[in-house]
Parts: structure tokens; sequence; C-alpha cells
């Protein structure tokens, strides 16, 4: 669930930065938003590449870290061990081999993990827009997203971690089953000719080797209960888990210890059907390589059935964004000649309202580490926008938006805890999902050096709301494995409110003023900008490293000039 929200964040603001209202003629604009709207019958087209990049989020009740820390964003999949915690199947299997080993304190592992990630997301939008009125124009941006994901995984990172490997014997290791087979045999027919022996005694107490044996024979008939006990957690374990004790492990050496003093024990009372050459059920021979894990992650047989952890990526249309802009203050009265030779304080205000359809990809529920190209939910936003300018040399923008999503159904993983990534297959339900709410407040100052080139600061403040998914599911001990469950989706909700403080500058060429001379045949524009969080928190707010490079193109296509 957690890369689920970083995709969500992500991509959000890969188009907020993009989807600049419209402009009208201005020597430089620079970059970012602004009040400005295109005059009656401009229409101008707008392209940019925009290229996104994080490894790292501000991380919240992360074990070992204080709240707002830096952690590498792969960190909720690097574990130091992967036990019944994550494995809950795994628990019935820890149980039988603690009372196997007379160990109450031994616990399964199948090892550590360590997962590397970096995100990159680059997006392409097309803006088409139009000034229809005097005060009033309209736009429409359809992005083109690449997502990439690139993952490095790896497990038992020193060799030595874990306890349990897979088990020879259920794969149908002929060698392994042989073996099984024998001690079950063994342990029966020593079990089996030692109760006789007690019978025949009973029936007969003068005979060679009764007295003795009959003054032992709690003792005998406490060895047969427990070794056939014994024999039969083998035989359950050995023979059905997926999972068993690593050979020299401290488990399977505990066990081959008690097979010894059951040997010993049952020639005590002259049963020799346990053979010397019996040390101990089948073992399993390696630890956990990364094949295996993979395997854990996607066979049904394990449960979680999900995609491999590899990089992963995808390329489709993002979502859409249909909207328009209203001029509410002008000081210029939308003279261009005003606009271009600006003299004392000016200031401008606009307002905008844009409309996002759920055009995108989301990432799927299956893949761990997926990116998707959009949110997946409709939503709505209006911004207020106000320029002050100074003479003819300085202006800055300040720009409030608020974003509202719409609730809607989404198939997810339920999980428990935020860090908790490897849910079963189970877990995925469809939810009631809302995204929670987004404030942006933005401020970029300008200093326009001559007719062409302008430099640009930025700074952004964005909070979001936390989410609310709704839904509440039975999961009976058929499909869990272990027991009846109860999956409670506003579980979901936890550390999905995010507050994070960008900062960014750029550069910009215009030749506006040369075409308002006639001096230029097109009219355009070309800016870039560079951003980075600078400071988060929340638990899932990655940080980020933007660049962009966006041109701007004008023609007329109606009224006069």
């Amino acid at each position: 669930m957690r890369r689920r929200l970083v995709c969500v964040s992500t991509v959000a603001l890969a188009f907020i930065a993009v989807f600049t209202p419209p402009a009208s003629a201005q020597r430089v604009l620079g970059v970012g938003d602004d009040a400005l709207v295109l005059p009656r019958g401009v229409f101008r087209f707008r392209t940019l590449g925009q290229w996104t990049a994080f490894n790292e989020r501000y991380g919240f009740d992360t074990p070992g870290r204080p709240a707002g820390a830096l952690e590498p964003l792969g960190v909720d999949f690097t574990l130091d061990t992967i036990g019944v915690r994550q494995f809950p199947n795994l628990a019935s299997l820890q149980t039988g081999l603690q009372s196997l080993t007379g160990n109450p304190n031994w616990y399964a592992t199948l090892g550590n993990t360590q997962v590397t990630l970096r995100d990159h997301i680059a997006a392409f939008p097309f803006v088409f827009e139009a000034g229809v009125s005097k005060r009033f124009s309209v736009g429409i941006q359809i992005p083109y997203v690449v997502t990439h994901t690139s993952t490095y995984f790896n497990v038992n990172t020193t060799g030595i971690q874990g306890n349990l490997g897979f088990n020879p014997a259920a794969a149908g290791f002929a060698a392994a089953v042989a073996q099984n087979t024998t001690m079950n045999t063994q342990f029966t027919t020593a079990a089996n000719t030692l109760e006789a022996s007690i019978a025949a005694c009973q029936a007969n107490p003068g005979a060679p080797g009764c007295p003795g044996l009959l003054a032992n024979q709690g003792s005998a008939q406490a060895l047969i209960a427990s070794s056939r006990a014994f024999a039969g957690g083998i035989n359950q374990i050995y023979g059905t888990s997926p999972f068993v004790p690593i050979a020299g492990t401290d488990a399977q050496l505990s066990i081959e210890a008690r097979v010894a003093g059951f040997r010993a024990l049952y020639q005590s009372f002259g049963v020799n059907s346990i053979a010397a050459t019996t040390t101990g059920p089948f073992a399993s021979q390696n630890r956990l390589t990364l094949r295996d894990a993979q395997r854990i992650l996607t066979e049904t047989a394990f449960g979680i059935q999900a995609a491999p952890l590899t990089s992963t990526g995808h390329s489709h249309v993002g979502d859409i964004d249909i909207g328009g802009k209203f001029s509410v203050y002008d000081s210029f009265d939308g003279s261009a000649e005003a606009r271009l030779s600006p003299q004392g304080l000016n200031f401008r205000s606009a307002v905008s309202g844009t409309i996002r359809l759920p055009t995108g990809q989301v990432e799927s529920p299956d893949n761990f580490v997926d990116l998707g190209t959009g949110r997946g939910a409709t939503a709505i936003e209006g911004r207020w926008f106000g320029d002050v300018l100074l003479g003819s040399r300085f202006w800055q923008s300040f720009i409030l938006r608020f974003n509202k999503p719409f609730e809607d159904d989404q198939e997810m993983r339920i999980i428990d805890l935020p860090n908790e990534e490897l849910a079963p297959l189970y877990r995925k339900q469809t939810v009631k999902r809302k995204i929670g709410s987004a404030f942006e407040f933005e401020t970029t100052p300008r200093i326009v050096i001559n007719n062409f080139f302008a430099i640009s600061g930025q700074y952004v403040y964005r909070h979001k709301a936390q989410d609310h998914y709704t839904g509440t599911f039975t999961i009976p001990a058929a499909v869990t494995g272990f027991s009846d469950i109860t999956l409670d989706a506003s579980t979901l909700d936890l550390e999905t409110e995010t507050f994070e403080h960008r900062l960014g500058g750029g550069l910009s060429f215009s030749n506006i003023y040369s075409f308002e001379q006639g001096k230029a045949k097109i009219p355009f524009e070309v800016t870039y900008l560079h951003w980075q969080t600078v400071n988060g928190s929340g638990g899932n707010q990655p940080k980020f490293f933007t660049d962009q490079v966006q041109l701007r193109l004008y023609a007329r296509i109606f009224g006069g000039k």
C-alpha cells in the first residue's frame, strides 16, 4: 500500500506543475503559474518534457529512525528476518518445530531481504489552449507518461541467514522421500516391537527379560507414546510442509539429537529397529536464493501470488485535465503595450477550475513496486492566481490550489500496517477509496534580464490530507491457512497524510517582444525549471528531483490583433 501512495502523489505532482494556465503576451513570462489569460482569439500549443526521480522518502515511525528522517524507498521490503509476521502460514510450522526440537524459543525465519528502489517518471504533456473572450480562456492537457521502477532485490545477503529452506521431499526428491519413509518405518517398528514385548511379558511375567521390562513398564510405555508423537510430527512436517530446517542449523541438529536419543532408549529395552545410519529426516540443503524468493512471491502454493520484485514500468496516457481560467482583475486592462513595457506597481488576479479525468493507468495490486501513470480517480481543482509587478524588471506570482478527488472503487491488498507490504492474495479486495484533498501554495519571483531572458525562483508548500478507505471482509481459515480473520480497509488510511516543501529555479527565453515589434515570424517561449523536495513528513512523502523543459507556441485563430 505504501508504494501505491508514493505513485499517486508522484504522478499528481508531475502534472500540477505542468498544467500552467494560459498566458498572454508579456516580454518574458518565466517559469511557473501566473495570473495571465490568453487574449480572445489567441491559440497556444505547449509541449514539454518533465523528468522526476526519487529513491528516498521522509519516513514516519520507522524503527530506529526519527519521524521525518530520510530513508531508502525500499525500506519496507528490507527485512532483517522473514518469519511468521510476514507469512502467518509459518505459525503452525514454527509451533510444530518448537515441539519437535523441545525448544519453545525457536523461531522460524527464511532469512533476510535487501531491496533498493529508484523510481523515474517522465511526463510529456500536450496542452492546447485558446482565448475565448477578453477575460476567459479554456485548455486541455493530454499527458503521455512513462514510469519505471529500478529494483534491486537480494536475499540472505551474507549466506548465513535463515533456518528454513525448501523441503526436498515435498518437491519429490527421491532420496529425501526414501530417507523419511525409512525413518518413519523404523520408528513404527520400534514402537510396535516394544509394545508387543510388554504385552507378552504381561501374559508371561517369568519369561526371560520380562521382570526387568515390567519393572520399567511405565518408562517403556512413555517411550512408545513420545516416539510415536515425534515420528508423527516428523512425518507431518517433513512430508508435507513446503519448508523444513536447513542442514546444520539448530533445529535440524536438535531433531537429529532426539532421533539418537530415541535410538538409545529403545536399545536399552533391547529394541534395535532404529538403525545407526538413521540420523534424522532429510533436511533442506540450501538457504533461499533470489530465485527461490521470487518463487515464493509468484507461485500459487505460497499464497502471495504477486509479480516478482523486479524492475517494471508503464507507458500510457496519464490523467487528462480540462479547464478554464477567468481574469478577475488586471491593472493593465488587457493592453499588450502596457504589459510589454510595465511601469510602477501593477497587479493581476485570476481564478480557474479544472476537472481531472481518470484516464491513466493505476498501480497493479499484484505488483508491489508498480508505478502507475495516473491516480484512477476523478478530481476537481480550483486555483487562485495573483501577480505583483514592480517596474519593468521584477514580478512575482502567488498561487493557491485546492484539489478534491471523488470517491471511487479500487482493488487493493489490505494491509494492517504500512510497512507490511508482502500481502497475500486473500487480502486483495475491492474497497471504497476517497483520496485526501490537496492544498498547495506556490510563489515564483522573476527577474527580467532583458527583452528575451528572465531568471526565476520557486517555492511550493503542499499538504495532502489523509485518504479514507472503507470495507470489511471476513476471510475463512480455509482460505488463510491458519484462522478466520477480518480485514478492515480503514487500515489503509495510515500514513497517507503528507506535507512537502519544494524549492526550485529556472531560466526562460522568449521572442514575444520581437514578434510584437514585427521582428519575428513565430512567437514562442522556452523555459527550463529544476525543483526538488527540501523537507517533508508523513511517512510516505518522497524526496523528488525534477527537471522540466517547456516550449510554448502562439497563433491567432480569430479576432483582431
